[in-house]
C-alpha cells in the first residue's frame, strides 16, 4: 500500500513537471539506486556477519542438542521394556525442546534483521536527505522507481560516500 501510495505521489510530481515545462525546466532532479548503496554500505556488511556469527552459534548449540537427541535414543533402544517407556517420555520432551529452540531461533534473527534493516536504511535515508539538501535537488528518486533515468542524474555514489564517511566517524 506504501509503495502504491510512494507511485502515486511520484506519477502526480512527474505530471505536474510536464504540464508546467517552463516549472520543469527549473527543477533539479536526481536519483539513488538504494538497493546498491544498502548492499554496499560496510555497516550492511558488519551487521550481516554479526547475524552469520549468531547463527552459527545458536546451529552449534543445536547440534548439541541433536546430538544428545541420537544419544537418548539409542540409550532407548537398549532398554527394557518398562525402562524404555520412561525414556521415550523424556525423549519426546527434548524433541519439543528442540522444536521450540528451532521456531525461537528463527524469531529472534529474524527480529535481529529486520531491526538492523530498518535501522540501515533509516541511516540511507538521512543521507539521501543530506546529499539532497547539499546538492540543492528538488526531488530525488528511488531508482526502482523509474522506467528510464539518465546516468547523470545518478547519485548512489554520493550518498554511498556520505555513509562511509559518517560510519567511519562512529
Amino acid at each position: 500500500m506504501k509503495k502504491i501510495f510512494c507511485a502515486f505521489v511520484i506519477l502526480t510530481a512527474m505530471f505536474a513537471a510536464m504540464a508546467a515545462p517552463a516549472f520543469a525546466a527549473e527543477m533539479k532532479l536526481a536519483y539513488v539506486d538504494m538497493e546498491e548503496v544498502f548492499d554496499g554500505y560496510q555497516k550492511t556488511k558488519d551487521q550481516d556477519l554479526v547475524l552469520k556469527t549468531a547463527g552459527e552459534a545458536k546451529e552449534k548449540e543445536r547440534n548439541d542438542m541433536m546430538a544428545s537427541l541420537r544419544s537418548m535414543e539409542d540409550e532407548i533402544a537398549l532398554l527394557s521394556a518398562d525402562a524404555r517407556a520412561k525414556k521415550q517420555e523424556q525423549l519426546i520432551e527434548k524433541k519439543r525442546q528442540l522444536e521450540d529452540f528451532d521456531r525461537n531461533v528463527r524469531q529472534q534473527l529474524a527480529e535481529q534483521r529486520n531491526k538492523m534493516i530498518r535501522e540501515i536504511i533509516t541511516e540511507i535515508e538521512e543521507a539521501v536527505q543530506v546529499v539532497g539538501q547539499r546538492g540543492g535537488y528538488d526531488m530525488v528518486f528511488n531508482r526502482r522507481m523509474l522506467n528510464y533515468q539518465k546516468k547523470e542524474y545518478d547519485i548512489t555514489a554520493q550518498i554511498s560516500a556520505e555513509l562511509a564517511k559518517k560510519y567511519k566517524k562512529a
